[in-house]
């Protein structure tokens, strides 16, 4: 989407909050173009580092939530090709969402989203059947409060993960607000390359 587009969207939709999960890339044009314009829009962009071929780390997927849960709406998603990592992120908002279902959530992981459940993006559809397990394992029926719940104790990343790598190079997230300061929340694993005064 060119900035003009995203502008006129933002503008005619009255988004409050862009939610990137490309990640902040700073050095990029793509990227300088759209935090411009969804700051002179009057709205707050979010840039998490996902990725469609890793799985998400246990801390990734509890701030993704946290995010979701305290954005300001309307919010509007975006990865690359708004298959794989949008569709996964919008499973997780229908299974936080009061009358969202499983059959809701599966739905977003879908042909017509052009999301395919071949090679690397496959592991957005196992994160949803993973959780669906979790339920069928415990006799507990879908609700907000059990997928929290199954995110704090019983989400286990598969493989790979990026709770393998060594250190975590990037933010959890980094939010920029319209006339405020970025913020940065820190990864759960420290560079060890970094003196311990300078971790967060």
């Amino acid at each position: 989407m060119s900035p003009a587009a995203l502008g006129r969207a933002l503008r005619e939709h009255r988004i409050r909050t862009v939610l990137n999960l490309r990640g902040p890339n700073p050095r990029e044009r793509w990227y300088r173009d759209e935090l411009r314009t969804t700051l002179e829009s009057g709205a707050t962009q979010v840039d998490v580092p996902l990725s469609s071929c890793v799985w998400m780390s246990r801390v990734q997927l509890r701030g993704l939530i946290r995010i979701l849960e305290a954005s300001e709406y309307p919010l509007i998603v975006h990865c690359a090709w708004g298959s794989e990592r949008t569709g996964l992120t919008a499973a997780i908002s229908e299974l936080l969402r009061p009358g969202g279902t499983l059959e809701s959530a599966r739905g977003q992981l879908a042909i017509r989203y052009l999301y395919v459940p071949l090679g690397d993006g496959r592991i957005m559809g196992e994160f949803v059947e993973q959780y669906a397990d979790w339920l069928r394992a415990r006799g507990l029926a879908h609700d907000p409060v059990a997928f929290r719940r199954w995110a704090e104790e019983g989400y286990s990343p598969g493989n790979p993960s990026r709770e393998a790598w060594p250190y975590d190079p990037t933010p959890l997230s980094v939010e920029t607000r319209p006339g405020g300061p970025t913020q940065q929340v820190a990864g759960a694993t420290p560079d060890p390359r970094r003196p311990s005064s300078a971790r967060r």
